[in-house]
């Protein structure tokens, strides 16, 4: 049996279809809710409630003494839909048996039985300030935490007030964008790991794209900009891999140093994970004028579903970054942050990324051995670092028919041109992403072995 409920709202929407297509004209009366209950065989109460939800939505009125009355409702516009070209379907990442993902995890190595502990007892004891807005800045625990660890990782020196904590690079990248005043050129590497950049032309800075050479971003095209900021992965580039030279970092430092409005944006994003000799030294760990906007997250090192990253501004950013933007919440939740702090303190954070630097070496070193059939038809760049190795094949295949003969076997690699600006330089033509960092041992010695069969030219 149906409910008053049920009957209201079957009458509400029956009297406004009637309404939309024009069954009741503007100005018609509404019968009375006695006459239109007694006809319809339910109880005023039910009448009077569909009336009252059609008032409160504007599509009747009530007049004192008189009744309910249709109103004048436009008819809502609806345009055409322009039909869409027909496509070819696109591979499904589930058709690929085996899936050379760059931004594949060792998802088995997260320590989930720690991570649960530290989130079941951020809430053991009474504190309210889980519960409210994280301050703009970040919890000031996590950013104690960041600043010691940039400092004995990267040599990076930043006080903890100089710590932003933001919803990964693409919040920060949002910011920085929102607080550089009028228009700044961002000058990005060609081609680019962060479409971040795409916040600084919708915050009406222009972006420059450079081409890189094999020291990385060139200097040359810089020397006549000013109100302008370079981005750059000097550490490990990518998609290509290679890292840029104490001598190119130093002309790039000068080059900043050279005027009062000019920065560098340093991505350091995967410089944990270096398999060969010392880590290379950050561009921030050597800036001595205070140019280098240091940026970092945990998207690689913990976990991209975490989406927690940070920046280290210098001294004329961060007091324009608390002109604009202090007062407003991060974009992270307290409790996420608590949890990282945390993790970091307690020294967990060292001993997972010991254990994905070993996990990862080891995969990059099965890749290689596994690829070495391959002799030289095949060159090897980027594998000193990272998460991914980048391949070129020296026949001259396009990376078009790279990826799809790949496919064909069941294996997906990424081409290098989906990290263009615009069009990609000839050179790159037959150079492809192969990550290891999701996949088992087995798994990579049977995808070598179905390149090997895919891109065989004989």
């Amino acid at each position: 049996m149906a409910t008053n409920e049920t009957l209201y709202m079957r009458l509400y929407y029956d009297i406004r279809r009637r309404i939309q297509t024009g069954a009741l004209t503007v100005g018609e009366r509404l019968p009375s809710k006695r006459s239109l209950a007694q006809s319809m065989g339910i109880s005023v109460n039910t009448v009077d409630a569909a009336y009252a939800q059609l008032c409160a939505e504007g599509f009747v009125v009530s007049r004192e003494r008189s009744g309910f009355y249709v109103c004048q409702i436009d008819e809502l516009a609806r345009p055409e839909m322009p039909q869409e070209a027909k496509k070819e379907p696109p591979l499904s990442d589930k058709e690929a048996e085996i899936d050379f993902s760059p931004s594949g995890l060792a998802a088995d190595l997260f320590p989930y039985a720690t991570w649960r502990r530290l989130m079941k007892n951020a809430f053991n004891e009474y504190d309210e300030t889980l519960l409210k807005r994280a301050p703009a800045q970040g919890d000031e625990g996590l950013r104690h935490a960041i600043s010691s660890y940039i400092w004995n990782a990267r040599g990076v020196r930043a006080d903890v007030d100089s710590i932003v904590v933001g919803a990964g690079s693409s919040d920060l990248m949002q910011i920085l964008s929102f607080i550089l005043p009028g228009q700044w050129t961002l000058a990005v590497e060609n081609p680019v790991y962060n479409a971040a950049y795409r916040f600084f032309e919708a915050g009406g800075h222009k972006v420059l794209p450079v081409d890189v050479d094999r020291h990385g971003i060139p200097t040359e095209p810089l020397t006549d900009l000013d109100r302008a900021v370079v981005y750059t992965t000097p550490s490990h580039q990518y998609p290509l891999g290679f890292s840029m030279p104490i001598s190119r970092r130093i002309k790039l430092l000068n080059w900043a140093a050279a005027g009062t409005e000019r920065y560098i944006i340093e991505d350091d994003h995967d410089s944990e994970f270096r398999y060969g000799g010392r880590p290379i030294p950050s561009l921030a760990g050597i800036d001595e004028s205070g140019k280098v906007i240091y940026m970092g997250t945990f998207s690689r090192s913990v976990s991209p579903a975490l989406r927690i990253g940070y920046m280290v501004l210098p001294r004329p950013l961060l007091e324009r970054y608390r002109e604009c933007w202090q007062g407003l919440p991060s974009a992270v939740s307290s409790f996420d942050q608590r949890v990282l702090r945390e993790f970091m303190e307690g020294g967990h954070f060292e001993r997972h990324l010991s254990r994905l630097r070993q996990r990862y070496k080891t995969r990059r070193d099965e890749l290689t051995a596994a690829l070495a059939p391959f002799g030289k038809e095949l060159k090897i760049v980027g594998d000193n670092a990272g998460c991914h190795l980048t391949v070129k094949l020296t026949g001259g295949m396009s990376q078009k028919e790279m990826c799809g003969r790949a496919m064909d076997r069941g294996v997906k690699v990424y081409p290098v041109s989906d990290y263009f600006i615009g069009e990609m330089d000839p050179i790159y033509e037959s150079k492809v992403l192969l990550g290891y960092g999701g996949l088992t041992s087995e798994e990579i010695k049977k995808g070598a072995a179905l390149l090997l069969q895919a891109w065989s030219t004989t």
